[in-house]
């Protein structure tokens, strides 16, 4: 019985001192952006990417050329119609904001403009915010609009930063920047967006039931659409994203100049999946792994003279 007992005694010292296998440690949130800010010089080839992202209850924080300035296309809608929920009456502003996020309308973006009181009233309260790189500079649409307080960072283009973008969401979403009503309307209204595909590139490889639920808003001036492709080519992605078990993230992700539109798309959606493949630890969830791997969507070659595709979400 004593040879049995040490034995055992043995086999259970044995086991406490061998070395237990462990997994992996997880990545930081911002090695993750990092990690995608290293894939879109693959993927993306010649893309100018800016990303920032924010868990809405926490703080924690991760960003990437976040402060830097970009061509802001209809992401900046969001922030005119918060300005318009601020200080003008909410029949007013419903009827044009629905437009406004389910179509991008941009005639109905001009008159909620006009209901802030014009360019010049919005920069105020953007500066307000404390949103510093972010500006309106002009809006032509319906009639010309042109601001004198934009420190014109991008000459006559509206401009904003990831950084910006997400500090706004962040206190949309907790409440700090409209009366609870207001605010409900707005995250409605961020809801009528697209879910996928064109307009809806932050929500085209997420899980269903966060498809289902984002509230964002896409930006964009695709090759062929304005006076200069190497200036523009913009595709843009601000929201905020439901986790499964109710938590919330606010997410800006840009991307501009790229020369190959459907790679720079690819990008952004691939950088959304990932972004929520880390906060919700759902290692199984594919971002387009395989497509990543082989270096995105192959490259469109257009003969000389050959006009682009048209990637507008009309």
């Amino acid at each position: 019985m004593r040879a049995a007992w040490m034995c055992t005694a043995g086999l259970v010292l044995s086991c406490a001192t061998a070395p237990v296998p462990s997994e992996a440690p997880r990545p930081s949130l911002q090695g993750v952006v990092d990690g995608l800010v290293q894939e879109a010089a693959r993927l993306a080839p010649g893309s100018d990417v800016a990303i920032a992202v924010q868990e809405v209850g926490t703080g924690e924080y991760a960003g990437a050329a976040d402060a830097v300035p970009h061509v802001s296309a209809s992401s900046a809608k969001v922030f005119w119609v918060a300005a318009a929920l601020r200080d003008v009456a909410l029949p007013q502003v419903a009827p044009r904001a629905e437009k406004v996020f389910r179509t991008s309308d941009n005639e109905a973006s001009g008159e909620i403009i006009d209901l802030v009181g014009g360019p010049d009233a919005i920069n105020v309260y953007l500066r307000e915010l404390g949103l510093g790189n972010t500006a309106l500079t002009k809006w032509n649409y319906g009639k010309p609009r042109w601001a004198t307080n934009s420190p014109r960072a991008l000459g006559n283009d509206n401009y904003f930063c990831a950084a910006d973008a997400v500090s706004f969401l962040r206190r949309l979403d907790r409440g700090e920047l409209l009366d609870a009503e207001r605010t409900a309307r707005l995250r409605a209204w961020m809801s009528l967006t697209p879910r996928e595909g064109c307009g809806g590139w932050l929500g085209t490889r997420l899980p269903a039931a966060a498809r289902a639920s984002l509230q964002h808003k896409g930006g964009w001036l695709p090759p062929g659409c304005c006076s200069d492709d190497a200036r523009y080519n913009v595709l843009n992605e601000v929201g905020l994203v439901t986790l499964p078990e109710g938590r919330r993230y606010a997410v800006a992700l840009l991307a501009a100049h790229g020369p190959d539109w459907p790679k720079q798309a690819f990008f952004i959606e691939r950088a959304s999946c990932v972004l929520y493949r880390h906060f919700s630890r759902d290692a199984a969830l594919d971002c387009g792994d395989a497509l990543a791997a082989a270096g995105g969507p192959a490259p469109l070659r257009l003969a000389p003279g050959e006009a682009p595709p048209n990637y507008d979400c009309d």
